[in-house]
């Protein structure tokens, strides 16, 4: 079986198509690191000339204002309002000026604690989030507006709390392992799993141009089956060394960062964040992606010894990572259990996140239950390909 492994290695790390598929990895990687992370943009960055300029304005509206029994509440309302705002904004521009970043995560962080309740418990439809998230034909700024400035505020008391190194790239997530988070929580996790299907897409019906070869093997097709799989599996983890080059790049270019640093986790049911470790998420991101691989290599298998066809096999693929976008919209949640469908754990980062218990408007779409789910599915494909290899009628060729 060992000789049979070693075979089938040897054919999957010099068939042409996956040397191009892990080129094409290489270079996007090289790319996105080159021209696309140092143009990365945040909305919430350390931004001194527009923290100052809010300062003064509210400065000067508050050294000339005159509160009296004529006075509109709105007036009031600044007045009242505006002293504690100035007051963490104020200590944000001096800890700049004196370049004391545990002194600005501090004040940063108790100033979007308080801004998030001016704006969405007591704004009253004039207080307003960053103009960025008002795009237009966005019809949840407000909520995305929310959900952001508690991230921000989870975020900077686990820097002020914290123990690693700050600078303003860590405070932008603009370092190496900050870039892997935000790929995990965007496009990143599609990216493996196409590589994966395009991987095993063929690794069984490739067989047929040299079946006399193979029908000399005194193994069982199952077994066969199996090496195939584990092959596969071991190929589609190694697509992530290509792309650790990009991420090399960036720690060059805008720093390492720190596994310790913090990394914000939504809890619907308190709806408020804690955080995690940084190391924590990156390994609970890449444990359940090793169990899409499992899913999406189970699932082909089964569809090769049955439908027999590569471009088939493709379909069947694809339409499990894209299954989502027929059924996903924000509080869909509250009416359908989205938490068993495999297709609701593609976005893996947003589901380790909670972001996507807060875009669904549930509580159960968590790392758990996405392991569940793609563990009985797995085993269930598995079980059926099992059942099929070893009929008497089947075969692999």
């Amino acid at each position: 079986m060992w000789a049979y492994y070693k075979f089938e290695f040897y054919q999957f790390i010099t068939n042409k198509k996956n040397i191009a598929i892990y080129v094409l990895l290489l270079f996007f990687s090289c790319y996105y690191a080159l021209k696309i992370a140092p143009t990365y943009d945040p909305i919430e960055k350390v931004d001194e000339s527009e923290i100052e300029a809010r300062f003064l304005t509210r400065e000067e509206f508050l050294n000339t204002v005159v509160i009296n029994d004529g006075t509109h509440h709105f007036t009031r309302f600044a007045a009242a309002i505006f002293p504690e705002w100035n007051e963490y904004d104020k200590g944000r521009l001096d800890a700049i000026k004196q370049n004391d970043l545990k002194v600005y995560a501090e004040a940063t962080y108790k100033w979007y604690g308080y801004s998030d309740k001016m704006i969405f418990t007591r704004g009253n439809g004039v207080l307003f989030y960053h103009p960025r998230y008002y795009t237009f034909g966005n019809n949840y700024a407000t909520m995305d507006g929310h959900y952001a400035y508690l991230y921000s505020a989870s975020r900077y008391k686990g820097y002020a709390e914290g123990n690693s190194k700050l600078s303003i790239n860590v405070f932008e997530e603009r370092t190496a392992l900050q870039t892997l988070q935000r790929l995990l929580h965007s496009y990143l996790p599609f990216i493996l799993i196409v590589s994966c299907i395009f991987f095993t897409v063929d690794i069984v019906l490739k067989d047929r141009r040299y079946p006399t070869l193979l029908q000399g093997l005194p193994l069982s097709d199952w077994k066969k089956l199996i090496v195939k799989g584990a092959v596969s599996l071991i190929g589609s983890i190694g697509a992530l060394v290509p792309l650790s080059v990009g991420l090399l790049i960036i720690g060059i270019q805008s720093g390492f960062g720190d596994i310790n640093l913090p990394v914000p986790i939504y809890f619907s049911a308190e709806k408020s964040f804690s955080n995690i470790l940084l190391g924590e998420y990156v390994l609970q991101n890449m444990l359940i992606i090793i169990f899409w691989f499992l899913f999406i290599i189970s699932l082909l298998l089964l569809a090769s010894v049955t439908l027999k066809n590569e471009f088939a096999n493709l379909l069947v693929g694809c339409a499990f990572v894209i299954g989502e976008l027929t059924y996903f919209g924000r509080g869909n949640g509250i009416f359908w259990d989205v938490q068993w469908y495999p297709t609701s754990y593609v976005q893996v980062g947003q589901v380790l996140s909670g972001y996507r218990n807060y875009l669904y408007g549930s509580e159960a779409v968590t790392f758990v239950n996405g392991l569940f789910v793609m563990a009985v599915c797995s085993c269930i494909f598995l079980f059926f390909t099992f059942l099929i290899s070893n009929h008497r009628k089947f075969k692999l060729l």
